[in-house]
């Protein structure tokens, strides 16, 4: 009997926990998320691998890059190598995983680093190259995940190495504009004309102080390309036989100055009213948008606020060079699309850039009045509070527990019961 009236009690709590919500994993990557995405597991759900030491586990299709310190910096603390680790949504939960159940991980503990990983991809050259990735940054000397405290300053970015270089230091490397935010998810993008037969993208996390927690978290990359149209071949017309003439006395003539071919980048903000980030007929233009354009090692080109009405503002005699161009939306407005651009701006190469945003003023509070002569209650502590609630959840769960037992034990001795 008493085994029996255990296996009830087992079959009574099997069946509650089973009733119990299981924790939720991250949405699984859309397919449609990226078409005709070119990168080598892009979502990092394809598996990782240690590359050199244990500390240093990548995505497959992916490489480790990171600049070294001098013996004495490392020593202090100060650029050395990252460790890379996966992020497992069913073992650390979904807040560091953007979708699947993977992300890739690089951190240092007390030290500063700038490093990340990359992919060389093959392209036709003239290609135009769009490159995304979705990061989180946890930067804090606090162990609460919740928590941002003392953060390092830690700043992140992708580029694109129009050329093939695997060099994350190398100057030939266009990339977006660096952003410090924490606990968010925040979507990065860099276009860039491919000048050869491949392109190499990287992600990219440094930070400037030597913080506890230095953390990035990268998930959902994205490249695609815009080949070149073709050039199309003329067909060589027939030639009549030319007739015998004089030659003529040879002259002096001046050789004509070649004419520098030059580059055009036009720039243009607009009001996305779906957030479907294209411009779409009556969205209008957006005054007092703030754009800046510098060449990719920081110089000042020229920078310009938008009226709203003489847009695009147009730069047609640019020297072919490597470029970024931020545009920073007055506060009533929320972004729909990437805020910044890196341009590999070749001879005679022209960009067309829209940056789109949705209109979004927030509300202004009313003030609500106060009723006078209201007593003001005793307040009762929170932590009493909870803690009776948890009291009670906790005495309500042993009731069900014990009535189930009793139920299953009253039948039990009803059937036992002689007739």
């Amino acid at each position: 009997m008493i085994r029996r009236t255990t296996l009830h009690a087992l079959l009574v709590v099997a069946f509650l926990l089973a009733l119990a919500p299981l924790p939720a994993l991250a949405a699984p990557p859309s397919q449609d998320a990226c078409p005709g995405n070119l990168l080598a597991n892009p979502g990092f759900e394809q598996g990782f691998s240690a590359r050199g030491a244990g500390e240093v586990e990548v995505a497959n299709g992916w490489e480790p890059w990171w600049i070294n310190g001098s013996p004495a910096e490392t020593e202090q603390g100060f650029l050395r190598r990252p460790e890379y680790k996966p992020e497992n949504a069913q073992v650390f939960g979904t807040r560091r995983v953007h979708s699947g159940t993977f992300a890739q991980k690089w951190f240092t503990t007390f030290a500063t680093h700038t490093g990340g990983i990359f992919q060389r991809v093959n392209v036709p050259a003239g290609s135009v190259a769009t490159f995304s990735a979705w990061v989180q940054v946890w930067s804090s000397q606090d162990p609460n995940p919740d928590a941002v405290v003392e953060p390092g300053n830690y700043r992140v970015s992708i580029g694109i190495d129009p050329t093939g270089g695997t060099n994350g230091a190398a100057g030939t490397v266009v990339w977006s504009e660096e952003v410090m935010q924490y606990n968010t998810w925040i979507k990065l993008q860099v276009q860039v004309k491919a000048q050869a037969d491949a392109i190499t993208v990287f992600l990219r996390g440094r930070n400037e102080y030597r913080v506890k927690f230095n953390d990035s978290y990268w998930d959902d990359t994205c490249l695609t390309i815009v080949r070149p149209t073709p050039k199309a071949t003329n067909t060589p017309k027939a030639t009549n036989t030319p007739k015998a003439t004089n030659t003529p006395t040879n002259t002096p003539t001046n050789t004509p100055t070649p004419t520098p071919v030059v580059g055009r980048i036009s720039l243009l903000a607009y009001q996305d009213a779906n957030a479907n980030g294209q411009r779409d007929e009556g969205e209008v233009l957006v005054p007092g948008v703030e754009f800046t354009l510098q060449t990719a090692d920081g110089a000042k080109v020229d920078a310009y606020t938008t009226d709203g009405k003489s847009e695009p503002k147009v730069y047609d005699q640019l020297t072919p060079a490597n470029y970024v161009v931020t545009g920073k939306f007055p506060a009533a407005y929320v972004p729909t699309g990437p805020t910044a651009w890196g341009i590999s701006l070749g001879p005679g190469a022209a960009f067309d850039l829209t940056f789109g945003a949705r209109y979004a003023p927030t509300p202004t509070a009313t003030r609500t009045p106060i009723a006078t002569r209201t007593p003001t209650p005793t307040p009762v502590p929170q932590k009493a509070a909870a803690s009776l609630g948890e009291g009670l959840y906790e005495i309500s769960g042993l009731l069900t527990l014990a009535l189930a037992i009793g139920l299953g034990v009253g039948l039990y001795l009803r059937r036992r019961k002689p007739s």
